[in-house]
């Protein structure tokens, strides 16, 4: 494979002082799919940092020839999806997302339907969003009800087989005193405090004397990190020794304390069944165009074709625009 790529540009372009590709070294068309061209400057934003990245790797003409043709394949796909979802009438758009969150939304709980309607409605104008709505109400006029509906049974075993996802850790109730270290006699107010503390006096009233722009109350996810060793030493109630850290002197107040446990199977289950939808949406949608990509008349340029990648193959569709499912 080593000098396929030398080879043939060479029969194109003059001698480069450094072997490096540039967009216009590249073919102007770089496959045909059933007689129409796929150009170069239709791919332009994802080639011009895929030749940055070969190039700064010294210009392997192997991983040239691999890459050159993965992003092809996946320009191939998307054109072959964007003729799928045009036939069927359900083109990206924030009216196909609403139907795909109206639909997402059905049966659910009261509570589960105002919790991820919060959460997903801001994605209505995602072209991504958009997308894979499309993708999902396309493949619903193409399958059956059954054959993309996720069970209770599939959400309670997913459920069960990934539980350490849905615990949830013990949390802490805090009041937190932060004296600054650029303070004249930092360590010094800091120890007076705890001293003041620890003999009865109020930590809000300490809090607002020594600390008045941030006493108080804090997350304790923010402060976990910094504080857990301190913390995991503390009863209700206790005050803590005077934490030092880069930027200031901490004392901390652990008020109380909210046991771990597990997030309930019903509230996780809207999230899972969109997990586990868009796993199954991908899957089809893949097996779709891989016979769509076989079927197709694919001819590529020669320096496309120079890698021996195969068209169709799990390579060609690595990259479909998978329908990703969303974060809590």
């Amino acid at each position: 494979m080593r000098g396929v790529l030398r080879t043939i540009l060479a029969a194109a372009v003059a001698p480069l002082c450094t072997w490096a590709l540039e967009l216009t070294d590249l073919p102007e068309v770089l496959v045909m799919v059933d007689g129409v061209p796929l150009r170069r400057e239709e791919l332009a934003s994802e080639l011009v940092p895929l030749l940055s990245r070969i190039n700064a790797a010294g210009g392997d003409d192997e991983l040239a020839a691999r890459e050159l043709r993965r992003v092809v394949d996946d320009a191939v796909c998307r054109r072959l999806l964007d003729e799928k979802l045009k036939s069927s009438g359900v083109l990206p758009s924030r009216k196909v997302a609403e139907r795909y969150l109206a639909e997402t939304l059905k049966n659910l709980s009261p509570l589960s339907r105002l919790k991820l309607e919060h959460e997903l409605t801001p994605r209505l104008d995602d072209p991504e969003f958009q997308l894979k709505a499309a993708v999902h109400l396309y493949l619903v006029q193409r399958f059956t009800a059954g054959e993309l509906e996720i069970s209770d049974a599939e959400v309670e075993r997913y459920y069960q087989l990934n539980q350490l996802r849905y615990r949830l850790p013990e949390s802490w109730d805090l009041g937190v005193i932060r004296i600054d270290r650029s303070r004249r006699d930092a360590a010094e107010i800091a120890a007076t405090a705890r001293a003041r503390l620890l003999q009865g006096e109020a930590f809000e009233h300490v809090a607002r004397e020594v600390d008045p722009d941030g006493g108080g109350n804090f997350s304790a996810d923010r402060l976990q990190a910094l504080f857990a060793d301190a913390l995991n030493s503390l009863s209700p109630g206790d005050v803590s020794r005077v934490i030092t850290a880069p930027d200031a002197f901490y004392i901390l107040l652990l008020r109380g304390k909210v046991a771990g446990g597990m997030i309930p199977v019903a509230d996780a289950a809207p999230y899972i069944r969109l997990e586990l939808s868009a796993v199954k949406d991908t899957l089809a949608l893949r097996k779709i165009l891989m016979a769509d990509f076989a079927a197709a008349k694919v001819v590529y340029s020669p320096l496309v074709k120079s890698s021996s990648a195969a068209p169709g193959n799990e390579t060609s569709v690595r990259h479909l625009p998978e329908v990703s499912p969303e974060k809590r």
